[in-house]
């Protein structure tokens, strides 16, 4: 977990300082509004590592809020629910299947359910935007890390609540419960439109998380799984943003332009 953040610290920091001093250098002469921006994410994720043997590609809708300062700093907080259907863990239920080939139901015939994936994250972030036009300082290329809470499982979802087997206490020996603390890297475009009519970033994030089996022991595998794992994603991003312009009138009528 140390080894984790220290990557990332150094990562983020060495992307950010460079031009954090190119930044000071252009803002002596322009002017940038302080802008609260409500956002709505949605995130196309591509699991890699010991996470892309649990999930295939998945995706994430999310709320939250984005302060950008006049100095064009970032901070920011989010709230993402995570949502699939591409299960990769083939022999899940092999010790529940009948010699028929299938998992028989109270009545006998063929239970009828299905798996998916299913979670949520929340995350506390901060960066910086680098205007690229002296027209417009509120848009540019934006930099970002996140610091946040991972869960994820597989969802269980029996159609008729007649598979015994899978009910809701012995269905937790087979979800793969798993949280814990989860880094984010966001690299992407940031527009924010003079007239506020348009206001959107675009993007590519990478999540590493250290995560824990909360059920400690898997049915199927009738072994326990403890310690933790690292969880790699890398995401397509797109944020709507609604802006709230914070600056005072007499702030606005003295521009650079």
């Amino acid at each position: 977990m140390t080894r984790l953040f220290s990557f990332n610290f150094y990562a983020l920091f060495s992307l950010l300082f460079p031009l954090t001093l190119l930044g000071q250098e252009s803002n002596k002469y322009l002017f940038s509004n302080k802008i609260f921006n409500l956002q709505f994410l949605y995130n196309y994720h591509v699991p890699s590592g010991n996470y892309a043997k649990t999930y295939g590609k998945y995706s994430a809708i999310g709320f939250g809020g984005m302060l950008k300062t006049k100095d064009n700093w970032i901070i920011s907080g989010e709230a993402n629910y995570l949502f699939g259907s591409n299960i990769k863990e083939a022999d899940l239920f092999n010790n529940l299947i009948s010699s028929g080939g299938y998992i028989s139901s109270t009545s006998g015939s063929p239970a009828n359910y299905s798996v998916n994936m299913r979670g949520f994250s929340t995350y506390l972030g901060a960066g910086r935007l680098f205007a690229v036009n002296k027209r417009n300082i509120n848009s540019g290329f934006m930099l970002k890390g996140g610091l946040g809470f991972l869960q994820h499982y597989i969802n269980i979802v029996s159609q008729e609540r007649n598979i015994p087997q899978l009910d809701q206490n012995y269905s937790k020996g087979y979800d793969r419960l798993s949280s814990g603390l989860s880094f984010t890297e966001f690299v992407g475009y940031c527009h924010q439109s003079q007239n506020r009519l348009i206001n959107f970033y675009i993007g590519v994030e990478w999540m590493q998380a250290s995560t824990t089996n909360r059920r400690k022991y898997n049915y199927d595998q009738m072994s326990y799984q403890t310690g933790s794992k690292v969880d790699f994603s890398t995401s397509f991003r797109v944020g709507w943003m609604i802006p709230i312009y914070l600056n005072t009138k007499e702030e606005n009528e003295f521009q650079f332009k």
